[in-house]
């Protein structure tokens, strides 16, 4: 007679966890799905939920897992930069926000940022928001899944990743938030200064004109009308820092 076994397999639940920490640092860093206004546990279900299946492929390997104190801290860093590329994107999404902000006026009107908590620009929360909406059109977010699977080939649980292996890139790819955001920027900055320029000349030439109101009003026409001519280019601005892997083998 055979007897169905109630031992709880700790070593199975112990691969899903250490599977989970590099899982859960990708996604939860990453848009969307560390966007904070998703329920706690929505995000938990989803995380252990995609760590079971994947634990499925994963070689288990016990000597490794003999010492977890020592895997975890390196798996947590391996998810953090497998994100760092899309995250370093959004940043530079924001930055340009910012700035467009200033150009054109809007940096009087504060908002909070749903993915920092913080408050932001609208021009800065309307990017970030078009930035979520290029990565589903672009199924980048599938992209993320791929590179998060081929991860556990080139870096399998236990091994042991050096400064060398990320630290230079992510230095080099970070300047590339201050790239984006002035791509994203500089068309508004000419525009709106070349409407600067003129209004002081038409109010060198007539002194009775009232050039704060003249100016504001022909700063938000033009650049938003620039702002949108130029939006068509954005996804050539951000797309390349959005597949960049900073961690190399």
């Amino acid at each position: 007679m055979k007897f169905v076994s109630l031992a709880i397999p700790y070593l199975y639940l112990l691969h899903v966890l250490i599977v989970s920490i590099r899982v859960g640092s990708t996604l939860l860093f990453a848009p969307i799905w560390g966007y904070s206004g998703l329920p706690q546990y929505l995000k938990i279900v989803l995380v252990f939920s995609i760590s079971a299946a994947m634990s499925v492929i994963i070689p288990y390997n016990p000597q490794v897992y003999s010492n977890p104190g020592l895997i975890l801290p390196a798996e947590f860093l391996i998810g953090l930069l497998l994100s760092m590329g899309i995250r370093i994107a959004f940043a530079g999404l924001h930055l340009g926000g910012q700035l467009l902000s200033v150009y054109l006026g809007f940096s009087a009107a504060q908002m909070t940022d749903p993915t920092t908590q913080n408050r932001s620009t609208v021009m800065a929360g309307f990017l970030t928001m078009l930035g979520y909406v290029m990565i589903l059109a672009s199924n980048q977010h599938y992209v993320m899944f791929r590179a998060l699977a081929d991860s556990y080939k080139v870096f399998p649980i236990g091994a042991t990743i050096t400064t060398n292996q990320w630290f230079s890139s992510l230095m080099e790819v970070s300047k590339e938030i201050f790239v984006i955001g002035w791509k994203i920027a500089l068309p508004v900055f000419l525009a709106t200064f070349l409407i600067e320029i003129t209004v002081g000349f038409v109010a060198r030439m007539q002194p009775q004109i009232n050039t704060v109101v003249l100016a504001a009003p022909l700063k938000i026409l033009v650049g938003l009308v620039v702002l949108g001519a130029s939006l068509a280019f954005l996804p050539r601005a951000m797309g390349p820092i959005m597949e960049t892997m900073v961690l190399r083998k």
